[in-house]
């Protein structure tokens, strides 16, 4: 499993596991999270479960391989076997876990995911976990053996760090947020918040460019998401099981977080040769875009 680690003395600790941010389990060691992260996190949901619904996938009949030396007793994996490209469990992708964007409980839809036996009989969600990070299911007991599964999954890979990019197959939207602003009103307490954020797009080819630019436009212009607090963590454990410990909660006393001034742009990097008379894009860069947008809201006074 892909993890890597981020910690502040009182920003909270979080892993990250091919693109997705997580929070671990146990409540003990999920410190208070400063504003900036819970914006991050609140978009990036946003961003991966709303925006790109088009850009979800589904993939049917793949076979499930047992993995003898990730299972031991009572715990028993099997991965799922794709030949899909991009890779539905590559950085920033895995298999969906919410049957509509706006739940807040783990899908239960056959119409999302399902598992079946060698002769093609369902097995019940009950006897099973879900790795949806790392497309695997397991199972607790030998008596039960999944063979193949249905899944639906994310086509468009979302991370947060350019050094994401390049270890994701394309297509890939990195989220980074840059400089920001607080000012006071000026009338009565609380305050103004504004941070800039770039969606930087990295397509496969210029249709699909265009279809992905468009599509987050038109999820951040004029529209708002919910700030939420994480408080219990993010939907998502480190393992790649689905928390039963979250709890959807908005910050209190601050706004939801607005998307203003969003605007697009093809980005058109070259690379020149002196040698000879020509430009060479390497296949990440071919095909780029990028989306800017000021991201607002406001706190209130106590």
């Amino acid at each position: 499993m892909d993890l890597h680690f981020g910690k502040g003395s009182s920003e909270g600790i979080f892993f990250e596991v091919k693109g997705e941010k997580i929070l671990p389990k146990g409540d003990k060691i999920i410190l208070t999270m400063k504003a900036l992260r819970r914006e991050d996190l609140s978009l990036h949901h946003y961003i991966k479960n709303y925006v790109l619904q088009d850009f979800i996938e589904k993939e049917s009949g793949v076979p499930l391989v047992y993995l003898s030396s990730e299972s031991s007793i009572g715990s028993y994996v099997y991965e799922a076997q794709s030949n899909m490209l991009p890779l539905p469990t590559s950085k920033g992708r895995g298999w969906v876990y919410l049957d509509n964007p706006s739940d807040i409980t783990e899908q239960t839809s056959s119409g999302t995911l399902v598992v079946y036996d060698a002769v093609g009989t369902v097995i019940s969600g009950s006897n099973y976990n879900i790795d949806y990070i790392d497309g695997r299911i397991i199972v607790g007991t030998s008596s039960i053996v999944p063979a193949t599964i249905d899944y639906k999954w994310h086509y468009v890979s979302v991370v947060d760090e350019w050094p994401d990019v390049e270890s994701a197959d394309v297509p890939v939207v990195a989220i980074g947020i840059s400089n920001f602003t607080k000012q006071g009103f000026q009338l009565g307490g609380g305050k103004f918040v504004s941070r800039r954020v770039d969606l930087n797009i990295f397509a496969s080819n210029q249709a699909e460019k265009d279809d992905i630019s468009e599509c987050l436009y038109d999820g951040l212009y004029l529209k708002s998401c919910a700030y939420q607090t994480f408080s219990k963590g993010t939907m998502i454990y480190f393992d790649g099981t689905f928390s039963q410990e979250y709890e959807y909660a908005t910050v209190s006393g601050f706004s939801a977080l607005r998307f203003e001034n969003v605007e697009s742009r093809t980005v058109r990097p070259t690379l020149m040769v002196p040698s000879r008379d020509s430009t060479i894009l390497s296949d990440l860069n071919r095909y780029r875009a990028r989306i800017s947008f000021d991201m607002i809201h406001w706190e209130e006074s106590y």
